[in-house]
């Protein structure tokens, strides 16, 4: 990639977009290109956090491998977002590992860059901590979802998600359905289950992996009465208590 098209990447990232010409200049002569094909790993969990990563396209998976062969899916990384960072405050190694699951194309920038970025500029500074502590809280609200909310609520959330990101109601699954599963702490077959009801119920069509929401005002009505529904039992609170302890 030549240094305009490197110059333009960088400049259109959120992150790098208020950032002088000379920092950019600077800056661009320490970033390097990755591009990843569908179902290459970046790095492995353990390995050594050298650099933090930003997506420019495609899709990254952040996992947690298991030795059943059922890998937890921790955070899906899109377009525009970086992942990695914590680790270099920590100055630990990878927790997890990143795998592509589309052709993806990445902006690695090393650690001392980064450190070096921060350092010069208190802005670029306040939005990298911005971005990690919206990170955080989306893991917050994730920790509320397995913990309040019923298995059809995490699938209808999830599919109206979906939606909002990809602006239709005929949506593409980003991931096969065990790994969706995984994503919404929910076995397989849970999953299936409740696609099928919804199904039943005429809320949604689904052919493979694409899935056409029938009304998607109905479906967060149907969302809202399962909230009503669902209440707060002894087995229920305690199922929630086990579930706050295992994501903290």
């Amino acid at each position: 990639m030549n240094k305009i098209n490197l110059q333009g990447l960088l400049s259109n990232q959120a992150l790098f977009r208020h950032i002088s010409p000379f920092e950019l200049d600077a800056l661009q002569k320490e970033v390097v290109k990755l591009e990843l094909d569908k179902g290459l790993t970046l790095f492995q969990k353990g390995d050594l956090a050298d650099g933090s990563y930003i997506v420019v396209y495609g899709l990254m998976k952040l996992g947690i491998p298991s030795s059943h062969g059922n890998d937890k899916v921790l955070e899906l990384i899109r377009p525009g977002q970086s992942f990695g960072e914590a680790m270099l405050f920590l100055d630990e190694p990878y927790p997890f590992y990143a795998e592509a699951l589309e052709p993806t194309l990445l902006l690695r920038l090393p650690k001392n860059a980064l450190f070096r970025l921060l350092e010069q500029s208190p802005l670029i500074a306040k939005q990298m901590m911005a971005g990690l502590s919206s990170r955080l809280l989306g893991f917050m609200r994730d920790v509320e979802r397995h913990s309040l909310q019923n298995a059809k609520q995490r699938v209808i959330d999830y599919l109206l998600q979906v939606s909002g990101i990809q602006g239709t109601a005929n949506i593409r699954l980003e991931l096969k359905k065990n790994l969706v599963a995984s994503l919404l702490n929910l076995s397989p077959e849970t999953l299936s289950r409740v696609l099928h009801q919804l199904v039943d119920d005429d809320l949604i069509q689904v052919s493979g992996s694409h899935i056409r929401i029938t009304c998607p005002e109905s479906l967060k009505v149907y969302q809202h009465s399962e909230a009503l529904n669902f209440r707060q039992t002894p087995e229920n609170l305690m199922k929630n208590n086990a579930t706050a302890r295992h994501f903290i």
